[in-house]
């Protein structure tokens, strides 16, 4: 019985690193990854995003890090219930937040440019129903 017990919990311990391993290698996909086969990018127009990509990533590297820092802190303090960690992170989230955006849309827009007319359409149902979600979370 022993045997068993203990193998369900090796089991159980598997599927949890397996999931934390896939939820964190979704996050850090490219756009090219994340959206080329919905939007069926051309090699070309992969080639031309992912350079943008690695520029936008390097422009605002320093910017990023801290967001990405101040982002995990702070979820990490929502899961724990810890209210003060939480009211003292909220300012400094709350400033970022709409830098982000703004960084985000911009970037965005510059590989739109690369995009054809059904592509674009494509493009804009994607960002409304990530949108939607977004609400959903809220």
């Amino acid at each position: 019985m022993n045997k068993n017990r203990l193998l369900c919990l090796a089991v159980a311990v598997c599927f949890v690193f397996t999931f934390a391993a896939m939820g964190q290698g979704r996050q850090n996909q490219t756009f090219t990854e994340r959206y080329g086969q919905q939007l069926n990018l051309t090699d070309v127009q992969k080639k031309q995003i992912d350079e943008l990509d690695a520029k936008f990533q390097k422009e605002h590297a320093e910017f990023l890090e801290s967001f990405q820092k101040t982002m995990t802190e702070y979820r990490e303090a929502r899961q724990a219930n810890d209210t003060a960690k939480v009211q003292a992170l909220q300012p400094k989230v709350d400033a970022l937040r709409p830098e982000m955006t703004k960084l985000r849309t911009a970037h965005e827009e510059k590989i739109a440019a690369t995009f054809t007319d059904d592509q674009k359409a494509q493009w804009k149902k994607i960002q409304e129903e990530r949108e939607a979600r977004m609400k959903q979370r809220q």
